[in-house]
């Protein structure tokens, strides 16, 4: 008798617990960001050459894993700040210049093209640097 009443006992706690809502600091645990490849199918990280189309402006840009980058040019930092891909094919940065979006395609010879959404004149051609690759002479 006493292990039947242990056990319906057992059996009333175990179902109540089933009943109870998550815990709030488990529900509300913010959601991993999209992880979206490159262009190039490589990871949205590491340091990549920038150049403007017409050849004149190169820069050096580092994407960071903590979501922070940071564009050199001849060595010297010339802007910092955050970024995302909310979506594939899109790169978006915000700096203390502002915030810009570029979508981006990749090119025959393994380079790729960065068109900013909002004035497609401003395009750059993007190639993926080595880890131990210097940057690129000015």
């Amino acid at each position: 008798m006493r292990l039947a009443a242990a056990l319906a006992l057992f059996l009333t706690f175990a179902a109540a617990g089933c009943n109870q809502e998550p815990r709030e600091d488990a529900a509300q645990a913010p959601a991993e960001p999209p992880a979206y490849p490159a262009a190039d199918g490589g990871p949205a990280t590491g340091r990549f050459e920038i150049s403007s189309g017409d050849g004149g402006a190169v820069m050096v840009q580092e994407v960071r894993p903590d979501g922070t980058y940071r564009n050199l040019r001849d060595g010297r930092i010339v802007e910092t700040g955050t970024w995302t891909m909310p979506e594939p094919g899109l790169f978006c940065t915000a700096s203390e210049s502002g915030t810009s979006c570029d979508e981006e395609s990749i090119a025959p010879d393994g380079t790729w093209i960065s068109v900013n959404v909002e004035d497609a004149a401003v395009r750059w051609i993007v190639r993926r640097l080595e880890e131990t690759s210097e940057p690129p002479a000015a």
